[in-house]
């Protein structure tokens, strides 16, 4: 499935749950992976790179 802003806007207008998953750059490449191994474990979810978790703002394109 191809995600647009509008689509990863939508997902993110809360904040991180248990379904989601932020990580500001992928220097938190192995946090993101335990996260995604946590989904892969469960119901599944959504890791995403590039947006900040305190302040939901996008930092890369």
């Amino acid at each position: 499935m191809i995600m647009k802003i509008l689509d990863i806007e939508n997902i993110i207008k809360g904040d991180e749950t248990r379904l989601l998953g932020l990580k500001k750059t992928t220097g938190e490449l192995k946090d993101g992976m335990h996260s995604l191994c946590a989904f892969l474990n469960t119901d599944g979810g959504y890791l995403i790179f590039g947006i900040t978790p305190t302040t939901l703002k996008f930092v890369g394109a």
